[in-house]
């Protein structure tokens, strides 16, 4: 029962390692823990930029009131009522 069960769990893993939902869950647990390497960019209702954040481990999450909370290292930010753009740099 334990090869069994081995063998379903090994063949899943291996189905899924191409998978774009299986690469959205290894980002956001990876997100979640570490933080990416992000710039973030909020604007006002009219487009104007107000502030910008970069940096190697940054986190966001949005809390039940809809407010984004994002976290650079030791600073944490509150963004309510405003357009928000995350980028993740990526290394090529």
């Amino acid at each position: 029962m334990k090869k069994k069960a081995f063998g379903v769990i090994l063949a899943g893993t291996v189905l899924l390692s191409g998978c774009t939902l299986w690469e959205d869950t290894v980002t956001n647990f990876k997100s979640n823990t570490e933080g990416l390497d992000r710039k973030i960019t909020v604007y006002s209702q009219t487009g104007e930029i107000l502030e910008q954040y970069e940096g190697e481990n940054v986190r966001t999450e949005v809390n039940d009131g809809g407010q984004l909370l994002i976290n650079l290292g030791d600073k944490r930010v509150q963004v309510m009522n405003a357009n928000v753009i995350i980028e993740e740099n990526i290394e090529e």
